[in-house]
């Protein structure tokens, strides 16, 4: 049996159970291992001849207090698509149902990440213009990012606001944690190498935060000149003073008897997007432009916003997801809303 026969053998349903039974840590990414077992369902296998190999051994191994579990060698590191063709071989003193071996390789294949752009991000594939060396190197990494976002952002008629601009509170966050980043390094430096060593470790900080938010900004630009939103370039800049932030990107693989949006409203029953952080502002795409929501968007729409002191809801239309959906969210506390009304 292939491993694409194997994970049409079974619902996600019976999957959860033997996930968490092996990886209990596994428990708060349900609604990750949802999607990636979706999208892998929906995967035309496809051979690699790079592979690591033509099959996948299940076997057990003895974990550290006691106990044995499931593993799937190997599958971490090969294409999706090739890993649906390997077939599924089981050690002879393996038995355990089809669930059970599921779980194990969904745990596996989604080492580097649950969807394409996690993989991208965690492997740095999307960054070939920069040298090996520097495309490790986070504070570069981040840097060049940010410094591209900015750049649309601008263009856009938004402001970045430089590291003096930053919100006091933010700043003295950044320094806090820059100097407990360097502490325990800098004792025995001189004090012109422990305030240029600060500033980098500033700086890369400074970076990784603008990077993050000026991504998502620019995600949600080209909903800006939808006439169903009433934001600004200003207002959606304002997310950059604000305190924590969590922004994220979530498509739907709905399959052919339902769709995205349907998809996406039992997902949220699952695992709330939205647990700790006081404010939202969510890009909900389509693949179809409507003028009023859907019964169903206006119940999804309720989900996102869950018990937020505020929220505003973007929408966008994209023809390429067809029936599928996409969310584009970020969750702040801030002491304003993006916008007040």
């Amino acid at each position: 049996m292939t491993f694409k026969e194997l994970l049409n053998s079974v619902t996600f349903d019976e999957v959860v159970p033997c996930l968490l039974q092996m990886h209990p840590h596994a428990e708060g990414n349900l609604k990750w291992y949802k999607i990636h077992f979706d999208m892998l369902r929906q995967m035309t296998p496809k051979y690699d001849d790079d592979a690591n190999s033509d099959v996948c051994n299940i076997t057990t191994r003895e974990m550290e207090g006691g106990g044995f579990r499931l593993n799937a060698y190997p599958m971490e590191g090969d294409y999706w698509e090739h890993s649906l063709t390997k077939e599924i071989i089981l050690a002879p003193d393996v038995k355990a149902t089809n669930a059970e071996i599921v779980a194990c390789c969904i745990w596996h294949t989604s080492f580097y990440g649950f969807v394409d752009e996690h993989a991208q991000e965690s492997l740095r594939f999307d960054e070939d213009d920069l040298d090996i060396k520097d495309r490790w190197d986070d504070s570069i990494y981040n840097k060049v990012k940010a410094k591209r976002y900015f750049s649309i952002i601008r263009r856009n008629g938004g402001h970045v606001p430089s590291m003096r601009e930053l919100a006091q509170s933010k700043k003295k966050e950044l320094i806090r944690r820059s100097k407990d980043d360097f502490w325990c390094i800098s004792e025995s430096m001189n004090k012109i190498k422990k305030k240029r060593m600060f500033r980098r470790e500033f700086r890369g900080l400074y970076y990784e935060r603008m990077a993050a938010i000026s991504k998502f900004i620019v995600q949600a630009i080209p909903a800006l000149s939808d006439e169903r939103n009433n934001m600004s370039i200003e207002q959606l800049c304002g997310l950059f003073q604000s305190d924590l932030i969590s922004p994220e990107t979530i498509t739907s693989y709905a399959d052919e008897n339902t769709n995205g949006v349907k998809y996406f409203c039992e997902l949220l029953k699952m695992e709330d997007i939205n647990s700790r952080l006081d404010r939202m502002v969510v890009v909900l795409t389509t693949g179809e432009w409507h003028k009023e929501l859907t019964e169903d968007e206006q119940h999804l729409c309720k989900l996102l916003i869950g018990n937020c002191k505020s929220s505003d809801i973007l929408f966008a239309t994209d023809p390429s997801l067809g029936r599928q959906v996409r969310i584009d969210y970020a969750t702040f506390n801030s002491k304003d809303p993006l916008i007040r009304h």
